[in-house]
């Protein structure tokens, strides 16, 4: 399962490559922070069953979610920042979560090695890119009807799993305004 993590952006892993043994299994309970805003962010984070999402928490508390990742997606620091001087962010699972972690300087040795780490970054990067450019997009032009719609078509066993108030804050609403769109749109 792991070598899709690999075969993504086009590297060859067998089931004895030394790569494999860099990964060690972990698993988190549900609503356990994986990583606190501040905190440098040095694991690459391979979901192999679960629900994870990353968030903004302003000073009164308040969460704002900012992507949501799950069966089969990797998660590691792209920007050199979050490894240096920690994340703005704050991760933390939704349901119970077993992953694959990796250290990410070890990851990146090994790859560097074998003149891969080049091929493996910027697969991984133009995808979040792709992914926030999206985001952006649908946040500054579409209304949050639309964006729920689209939401629910593009992911809609995802959306099952998200608790509302989860989806209120990643759709840019409130709680009330979701429940409002959702009866709307199931009448």
């Amino acid at each position: 399962m792991l070598d899709q993590v690999f075969k993504n952006a086009g590297i060859q892993v067998g089931d004895e490559d030394a790569l494999v043994r860099l990964f060690s299994y972990r698993l988190f309970s549900a609503r356990e922070p994986v990583l606190q805003s501040g905190q440098a962010w040095r694991q690459l984070y391979y979901i192999q069953s679960g629900l994870i999402r990353l968030f903004y928490t302003d000073e009164d508390g308040n969460d704002y979610n900012k992507g949501f990742f799950r069966e089969r997606h990797c998660l590691w620091p792209v920007a050199p920042r979050d490894r240096e001087q920690g994340v703005l962010f704050s991760i933390a699972t939704i349901e119970p979560t077993e992953v694959l972690v990796c250290d990410i300087d070890a990851l990146y040795h090994h790859l560097e090695a074998q003149g891969l780490w080049q091929r493996f970054a910027l697969y991984y990067a133009e995808r979040l890119l792709e992914s926030k450019f999206q985001r952006e997009h649908d946040l500054l032009t579409m209304k949050a009807r639309e964006r729920y719609i689209k939401l629910k078509a593009d992911l809609p066993d995802l959306i099952a799993r998200i608790p509302d108030y989860h989806l209120a804050s990643y759709l840019g609403v409130t709680n009330v305004s979701l429940s409002r769109l959702k009866r709307g749109i199931n009448k």
